[in-house]
């Protein structure tokens, strides 16, 4: 029962041996079309994990009106973040960690009363995503006497979007990409095809049906296109791992960026399977023009 698949298998290997051109041609085409449609992902994802490494970095602030009881305040962010960093900030420090961090400058601020900055509660909470963070912020919301709840939440909004955004316009260029690599790879194939137009041609008058003569052909696609999938996920593994570790130290993230979590199994294992759609697809074409012909 399995002769056939094997001998279609055969012809199919044996074809890819006498066109060693062809089949590399085709098997790098796809390799860098799946590699250009991964690596827009993985920054995709990269992106992502940075937001949440970002969020679980940042410091919750909440500002508190200048009567409010601030032992009262620090107590209540304390109930509502159990386990976290909780401290509360006099308005005449805030002033002087103001003036530090102008370092040069801090003269500038001399003379103006504490009033001019408020009272706060500050929050560490190192290692939480940014759903996470955000839910705690709105915790924050409830202490007795905030103002306002600030942990930077203007800018990872603005780069939530940013990925949002980024994350549809990736689709649309998958859709490019696999439609211009699947033009491109079948016309490559179709050397392959043309180079054996006689064998075809033989096959057809001693009657074989259209679906024996395409199976080596999309045999080849399939081999071809794991074996371009596979390089172009190799190529992702080796990138990631020599730039990751030098990303977050640059970065200076408490919480590393991983390998895996980027690139999990599932993903390059996708992106195999990607390779084998495109070439299967890119053959089923090429073998298709020919058989119109008879």
């Amino acid at each position: 029962m399995l002769a056939w698949p094997l001998q279609f298998l055969r012809r199919a290997l044996e074809a890819m041996v006498r066109g060693p051109r062809v089949a590399l041609v085709a098997t790098l085409t796809i390799a860098v079309a799946v590699f250009v449609t991964g690596l827009f992902a993985t920054a995709l994802r990269g992106g992502h994990r940075l937001l949440e490494a970002w969020a679980g970095e940042i410091q919750i602030s909440v500002y508190l009106d200048p009567a409010a009881d601030l032992e009262l305040a620090r107590a209540a962010a304390a109930s509502a973040a159990p386990g976290r960093t909780v401290e509360a900030v006099t308005a005449e420090e805030a002033l002087r960690r103001f003036r530090r961090a102008l370092g040069p400058q801090g003269g500038l601020v001399d003379g103006l009363g504490a009033s001019v900055l408020p009272p706060s509660i500050e929050v560490r909470a190192s290692g939480i995503g940014l759903a996470e963070t955000r839910a705690l912020a709105a915790k924050m919301e409830s202490v007795p006497g905030a103002r306002e709840v600030d942990f930077g939440n203007d800018l990872l909004e603005r780069l939530e979007r940013l990925l949002r955004r980024l994350r549809t316009a990736g689709v649309a260029l998958l859709a490019t990409v696999a439609l211009g690599t699947s033009v491109l790879v079948a016309n490559t194939l179709q050397l392959g095809v043309f180079a054996r137009r006689d064998e075809i041609e033989i096959m057809k008058l001693v009657g074989a049906t259209d679906a024996f003569v395409g199976a080596p052909f999309l045999i080849e696609g399939v081999v071809e296109g794991i074996a371009g999938g596979a390089l172009a996920a190799g190529a992702l593994v080796a990138g990631a791992g020599a730039i990751l570790p030098r990303l977050s130290g640059a970065l200076g993230l408490g919480t590393p960026i991983l390998r895996a979590e980027i690139l999990p199994a599932s993903f390059l294992a996708a992106l195999v399977a990607g390779g084998a759609a495109l070439g299967i697809v890119a053959s089923a074409v090429a073998v298709r023009r020919e058989l119109r012909r008879r």
